[in-house]
């Protein structure tokens, strides 16, 4: 059973077609108005609350004490006097109605990581968390080709945008304010990002971070069966190191999964877990892809690419492990530069943002139905650029940028992966680590040295395991730099050396075997929807690319354009 929880506001008094993957139907909320729920197996994970002036509801989970009484209290104060808004720390979404007013509101929590979508189509007005939902249900379905030309450049949606007109995700940290027919009145963010760092002792920094980290951990895991995914970098082991100084939790299994029984990540894993006395599982990733395809994209709705998600292969291990999944996205973010002493802003979009691939897709796919898409690319930087210039530091500056972009259209996709199993604990995104690097000076966070400095104080012992990256520990890795020409020209002629090339691409797993050719055939050649978009004899060569050459550039092509097939096929088709 999933731990997705749904909801579905509408001026429609149709109750909803679609469910998520096994959720019940959905059935009317008796707290609010025009609302319906389809949830898992329990409520867990939603909250509720009224009063004679207002009442909320609540879906996720709060990383705090928070009251929901005190909670309403606190929005309605806001929306009446858009006065600071305290809001709590968790991955959540809130929803208030406002008796009197007849009106709706939603807030999203600091960084958007539970998503929920806004729908005005044909006279329809309907907020959801549901995407293929309303994607589904539109009467008029017409496709989004700045949405989609953002998604096929980067591998992920720019701004609100998603695959439909019409349709668009609700942002972070973000209130906004809908009618009694779910018009929208306003949006307008309760926070806004600044960058002030202060110069302190590193040693107080490095303590403070840690009870930063066991205070949400005490708060989220209390009671809970944890899973603690680890590889071979420095954020899980971060966290390992954490839950096991602390005793926070009395039942934490932790496991790792690679492409073969040689995987580095699975060794270096296999130690932490070792050294902090954790139950261990390892796994080698199945081709499963095809056989799961339908549950990928009811969970991730297509918004990363399909073949990217290799949590999916370890559904059934963490719902009979754990309650709750830990995951150490965005601390690799947090804790190292972006390199911007090295190249300007638009080095780096071009470089870093831009996929190897995609100019073939944005020509065949893209500029047939929206030819200004070199145009509308570079108009878009430009203003995430322009809008963040009060911040002096050009690495904190790309830090929004991918905060407020990559990882809330690509990372937090992914994430809800795990929700086909259980829900997921994001430390790296509660608010109060937020607050913490918004005051940390560059220079401390440069090369990952905080965060290796903060292992080797607090964690010796996971200090003196390999650092995948370095191919060494924490005390010697600067020696064994990956990042360094010389020892990459090293390990690249071991690897020519060996007799047989080992899979390192999720793309190389799936698609390069004939059970993967035969999937790829089915999705793109026998899908109406696409073939009246792009052409078929291109679609086929590209397909003969992928396996002549199959490269990073073909392998990213064939991803993309695969991921852009299923939305198709499950939406135009129903």
């Amino acid at each position: 059973m999933s731990a997705f929880y749904d909801i579905w506001i509408s001026n429609s008094n149709a109750k909803p077609k679609h469910t998520r993957l096994d959720n019940a139907d959905w059935k009317a909320d008796k707290n609010m108005p025009a609302t319906w729920l389809s949830l898992p197996d329990n409520d867990i994970y939603v909250q509720s609350y009224k009063n004679d002036i207002a009442s909320i509801k609540v879906i996720g989970s709060f990383y705090d004490d928070t009251d929901i009484k005190t909670l309403l209290d606190n929005c309605v104060h806001y929306i009446n006097n858009k006065q600071k808004f305290e809001e709590p720390a968790g991955h959540y979404i809130l929803f208030v109605y406002l008796n009197a007013q007849r009106m709706y509101h939603v807030f999203t929590n600091r960084l958007g990581t539970y998503h929920a979508y806004w729908s005005s189509i044909d006279g329809v007005n309907t907020i959801s968390t549901y995407y293929t939902g309303l994607a589904k249900a539109a009467i008029t379905k017409t496709l989004d080709w700045e949405g989609i030309t953002g998604f096929m450049a980067m591998g992920f949606f720019p701004a609100n945008t998603t695959y439909l007109e019409g349709i668009s995700v609700l942002e972070p940290a973000s209130h906004y304010m809908f009618d009694e027919r779910l018009d929208m009145i306003s949006h307008t963010r309760y926070w806004n990002w600044e960058y002030n760092p202060v110069d302190r002792d590193e040693k107080n920094l490095l303590e403070e971070f840690g009870v930063l980290l066991t205070n949400i951990f005490t708060s989220t895991t209390k009671e809970k069966r944890v899973a603690l995914p680890i590889s071979g970098g420095l954020d899980s082991r971060t966290l390992a190191g954490v839950l096991a100084k602390n005793n926070i939790s009395s039942s934490i299994w932790a496991y790792s999964y690679g492409f073969d029984k040689q995987s580095q990540e699975i060794k270096i894993a296999s130690k932490i877990a070792a050294a902090e006395k954790f139950n261990f599982g390892s796994y080698i990733v199945p081709q499963y892809l095809f056989n799961e395809a339908d549950v990928i994209s009811d969970s991730v709705e297509l918004f990363q690419y399909i073949d990217g998600t290799r949590q999916a292969c370890m559904l059934q291990a963490l719902t009979e492990h754990a309650d709750v999944v830990i995951g150490g996205h965005w601390g690799d973010v947090w804790m190292d530069d972006m390199g911007m002493n090295e190249m300007n802003e638009l080095t780096f979009f071009k470089k870093k943002i831009l996929k190897n691939g995609s100019d073939w897709l944005l020509h065949v796919v893209c500029k047939p139905h929206y030819p200004k898409y070199d145009t509308f690319l570079q108009n878009y930087f430009n203003n995430w650029v322009h809008k963040y210039r009060h911040i002096q530091d050009a690495d904190f500056r790309m830090k929004i940028f991918k905060t407020d972009q990559w990882s809330f259209r690509w990372t937090l996709p992914s994430i809800r992966m795990y929700q086909a199993a259980v829900m997921p604990v994001l430390p790296f995104y509660d608010k109060r680590i937020v607050d913490f690097f918004c005051k940390v000076p560059m220079h401390l966070l440069s090369t990952r040295r905080f965060q290796v400095e903060y292992i080797k104080a607090y964690h010796p012992k996971l200090a003196a395991i390999k650092w995948q990256e370095y191919d060494s520990n924490l005390y010697n890795y600067q020696q064994f730099n990956n990042r360094n020409i010389g020892y990459r020209a090293i390990k690249k002629v071991q690897s020519i050396l060996k007799s047989k090339k080992p899979v390192t691409r999720n793309w190389e797993l799936f698609y390069l075997n004939e059970n993967g050719r035969k999937g790829l055939e089915e999705i793109l050649f026998h899908n109406k929807p696409l073939l009246d978009v792009v052409p078929e004899n291109l679609i086929r060569e590209m397909l003969n690319d992928l396996y002549d050459y199959p490269n990073a550039a073909n392998g990213y092509k064939v991803s993309m354009m695969h991921t852009f097939a299923r939305f198709l096929k499950n939406v135009f088709e129903d």
